[in-house]
């Protein structure tokens, strides 16, 4: 199958990332506001059909000077198991912005698909920190 990887906002299919992302674990809760106010803060890739269909979505956040975080690495799924991801993930750890910068991501369950990019579990702990959630004023 013919996969054409494109980088950027331009070619982004709002509505169907909207519901790739609205299918994972991660993502579903997120406010449609707040996922697409994130793109524009992020370097964006989706994956395309031969005939332009998008069938997957990633997003990178970078300083693009020490690091970049890979997340919301989606997959249509009816395209999965056929290269879409892999891809994905390819055009990303190849492209030389990011090359020689340290690169990061969370997976409870992807491991061995993140691993072949040379991704590797760390002994470092990471934290997070919860948003508090904005409170409505009447004002």
């Amino acid at each position: 199958m013919e996969i054409q990887i494109k980088k950027g906002l331009d070619s982004l299919q709002t509505e169907t990332v909207l519901r790739l992302l609205s299918q994972t674990v991660w993502a579903c809760s997120r406010r449609k506001e707040a996922i697409i106010e994130s793109w524009k803060h992020s370097v964006c890739y989706g994956a395309y059909t031969a005939d332009g269909r998008q069938i997957g979505f990633a997003r990178v956040i970078t300083d693009y000077a020490t690091q970049y975080y890979i997340c919301d690495v989606v997959v249509d799924v009816d395209f999965r198991h056929r290269g879409v991801g892999t891809s994905l993930l390819k055009t990303i750890t190849t492209e030389d912005t990011y090359r020689s910068l340290l690169g990061m991501l969370i997976t409870e369950e992807a491991e061995r698909f993140y691993e072949p990019f040379g991704f590797r579990k760390d002994s470092i702990c990471f934290m997070t920190r919860k948003g508090i959630p904005e409170v409505a004023t009447n004002e």
